[in-house]
């Protein structure tokens, strides 16, 4: 590093919904004097955003990759936005920056001491952001921008570091995961997640006026996921509840999908009176405010836990989509955190509510850390790395 400054380059990647996974991490770099550019998409990204349209097209761009590492440079000024660390809109064009920087067919104002990216694995920053970042020997540092909670069969592609120094994950449980997979541990650094940093915040938020609905309506939130073997029984669970307690009054259903359910048009069409919403200003608020939550128990249930919502999970070891018995060792953990479909009337008519201590077990296990500073532990590890330490040798000072 050039003096006590670092200067880090921040590529959020394709969604704007990713800036949840950086936000703290620059306001830690802002207040620790460092100089840092984001790099994100301005819209949601369409079906088609990662791969080519044609199975044929896929077939192709895969053996390009696999063999020669070569893909079409995707990159268009339009679709991105350029922001300092405190959100300001930057130009791209500045004539006064000097430092080359191919993959935007442009130039950067200071050359990176490290790049902290969110989504290695897809898209610009996979096929030219990360290479780039290679061939120039600049560390890469790569936010975890979810928290598997079960050995997936989609989950392959956690077995490689993609190309990373290292990636910050949310907890034991993801390490151990992406390690399960293949991927190295000494790359493999718990950090907390920097979406978990606004959980103090999302208590002061009205959620109801937001919606537009009356302050004493209770709200049944419906999160959805985008992936078939979990999608399928939590789209389920939420026309089950919907066929029982749809009609009542002193309830508020609430659908919010998953993001790639957007961006690939498989959300699950909703009744009239159900509101469905996209803000993901709203998701932490939701979350704290709701009666209950109707979810699979991916990373969705991670906040929950702080908050202590009651949360009703959909995914069952009889289900297949993961082995069983670790789906068991998942609801072991869990305890009486999380409840079973057959418990919702409880909780919406007689104030069935998670224990305090399942709640704290479970979000240690699955969420590392509630106090705010997840974008402070990854601030730090980036500097760590610009510096040239291993990552296995950083330590959380907190």
């Amino acid at each position: 590093m050039d003096g006590e400054v670092m200067r880090a380059l921040v590529v959020a990647g394709e969604a704007p919904t990713n800036r949840q996974h950086v936000a703290t991490v620059l306001e830690a770099l802002a207040q620790g004097g460092d100089d840092a550019l984001m790099i994100i998409g301005r819209t949601t990204p369409g079906p088609h955003a990662y791969e080519a349209r044609t199975k044929l097209g896929r077939m192709v761009n895969g053996f390009l990759w696999a063999r020669l590492r070569w893909a079409r440079n995707t990159y268009r000024g339009s679709e991105w936005s350029w922001e300092d660390a405190d959100g300001g809109e930057m130009d791209s064009n500045d004539v006064a920056w000097t430092v080359p920087f191919p993959p935007a067919r442009g130039r950067l104002p200071w050359r990176p001491d490290v790049i902290i990216v969110v989504t290695p694995n897809q898209g610009w920053t996979k096929h030219s952001v990360v290479p780039w970042a290679q061939r120039e020997e600049i560390p890469v540092l790569s936010i975890d921008h979810g928290s598997p909670t079960l050995t997936w069969p989609w989950l392959d592609y956690r077995g490689s570091m993609m190309g990373c120094t290292a990636n910050a994950v949310w907890s034991e449980v993801c390490r151990d995961i992406n390690v399960g997979v293949g991927a190295p541990a000494k790359g493999q650094i718990i950090t907390g997640s920097p979406s978990l940093d606004g959980l103090d915040a999302a208590s002061s938020i009205d959620v109801h006026a937001r919606l537009g609905l009356d302050a004493d309506r209770g709200i049944v939130l419906m999160l959805g996921s985008h992936r078939l073997p979990v999608k399928g029984p939590a789209d389920a669970l939420f026309q089950e509840a919907l066929a029982r307690f749809g009609d009542r009054s002193d309830l508020a259903f609430v659908h919010k999908p998953h993001p790639v359910e957007v961006s690939q048009g498989t959300a699950i069409s909703m009744p009239d009176g159900v509101i469905t919403t996209l803000d993901q200003d709203l998701y932490l608020p939701l979350l704290r405010h709701a009666k209950v939550v109707l979810s699979p128990a991916t990373s969705v249930v991670i906040p929950a836990l702080a908050f202590r919502t009651p949360f009703v999970n959909s995914i069952r070891p009889e289900d297949g989509a993961a082995p069983a018995a670790e789906v068991e060792a998942l609801l072991d953990v869990l305890g009486d955190a999380v409840f079973s479909p057959g418990d919702l009337m409880a909780i919406l008519d007689e104030g069935l509510r998670p224990t305090e201590a399942a709640c704290d077990r479970a979000f240690a296990r699955l969420g590392h850390r509630a106090d705010g500073k997840n974008g402070v532990r990854v601030a730090s590890l980036a500097r760590w790395l610009a510096e040239g330490g291993a990552p296995e040798a950083w330590t959380d000072a907190e």
